[in-house]
């Protein structure tokens, strides 16, 4: 079992590096995405959000340069072809010649950024009603690990602090950057399974549902370490014990769900 976990541990690294050099080998900025030059815009986006998540630089310890360089050149990239004029304008002049045009003027982490704080006005406005429709799913197939109104209402409490306080800021994207990639590919992946597969969009599904506790849960960490780094007295958060107790424990019961789904997955 250990040598199997170090096995997929190497090969995600390897992973990375290999799609780094495949990224900065890239003629074009259609094959640096690994899109086609009629893809649409949100499948332009999808390539960037899978690609990016993968070898953003804070995934590489210790540093690695030429991982900043593809994490550039990937946001260049996304930035030219997602929009109408600028892509009409690589098009018809720069399409041949990836370094002619390759001009990172623009910070890649603000064009990251700019996509996460997309992501997240899109996922997580009106994502909690389809949050308790998957929670009563699972609580009627999963009588042992259970889920109750009382916690659903206090979590919706936590969601509706943690949102209100996200939109109006950019301060805490980071934190929760990751999460919000994961969260856009199991949607994604669910979107594209077959109406018949209904084991696997359950277990997707509960997946996608400890992910998104888990968002209010990382803010307000990262408020608590503010906190007490300021020699705040009180170091409850913004969510306050009670709240983040039962984000927890959700969080907790929803990786039992994850687990008991696989299993069950796993023998069909």
């Amino acid at each position: 079992m250990i040598s199997q976990f170090l096995l997929s541990h190497e090969e995600i690294i390897e992973e990375k590096y290999t799609l780094v050099n495949e990224i900065l080998s890239a003629t074009n900025y259609y094959e640096a995405l690994g899109v086609s030059d009629d893809s649409t815009c949100n499948e332009i986006r999808k390539a960037y959000i899978k690609k990016s998540r993968i070898c953003h630089p804070d995934k590489f310890v210790p540093p690695y340069s030429k991982a900043t360089q593809s994490f550039q050149l990937l946001s260049t990239a996304y930035k030219t072809l997602v929009q109408p004029s600028s892509k009409y304008q690589y098009d018809m002049t720069y399409k041949s010649s990836l370094t002619s045009y390759y001009s990172p003027t623009e910070n890649a982490v603000d064009i990251f950024e700019q996509v996460i704080r997309q992501l997240y006005s899109e996922m997580i406005e009106g994502e909690f009603q389809t949050l308790r429709t998957v929670i009563h799913a699972m609580n009627e197939t999963n009588k042992i690990f259970y889920i109750s109104d009382d916690v659903l209402v206090i979590a919706e409490v936590g969601f509706l602090r943690i949102r209100d306080m996200v939109l109006t800021s950019q301060k805490y994207y980071q934190s929760i950057q990751f999460e919000l990639l994961r969260l856009y590919e199991l949607q994604e992946e669910i979107r594209s399974l077959s109406y018949f597969d209904v084991w696997r969009r359950i277990k997707l599904s509960i997946t996608v549902a400890k992910v998104l506790f888990q968002i209010p849960l990382k803010i307000n960490r990262a408020i608590q370490r503010e906190d007490q780094f300021a020699g705040k007295h009180e170091n409850g958060g913004l969510l306050g014990p009670q709240i983040e107790y039962e984000l927890q424990n959700a969080v907790n019961i929803f990786k039992l769900e994850e687990s008991y789904a696989s299993d069950l997955y796993d023998t069909l």
